[in-house]
């Protein structure tokens, strides 16, 4: 298998994850790794994402927020490693 044929999900390049592993892709593990994935997908897309909090009144405001600042780092840095459930 070479490296463009391992199983993956999009940025998650660094990670506790083995998604050649058959349980890296069930309903637990993978409802926490896709929204990562799909936030570096957003970032490579040069989207954001949707941002939705309590304001100081308690009503919803819906915004936006780039990935970078979602992390504090752009996700495609050498310096990211996505720890799940650490």
């Amino acid at each position: 298998m070479t490296e463009s044929q391992k199983p993956g999900l999009f940025g998650l390049k660094y990670s506790n994850r083995d998604f050649i592993q058959r349980e890296s892709w069930g309903k637990n593990c993978f409802n926490s790794s896709f929204p990562a994935s799909l936030c570096s997908y957003l970032y490579h897309q040069n989207l954001e994402n949707i941002y939705i909090r309590l304001n100081s009144n308690l009503n919803v405001e819906h915004s936006s927020i780039s990935t970078a600042n979602l992390y504090g780092i752009e996700p495609d840095s050498e310096n990211l490693f996505y720890a799940f459930e650490t």
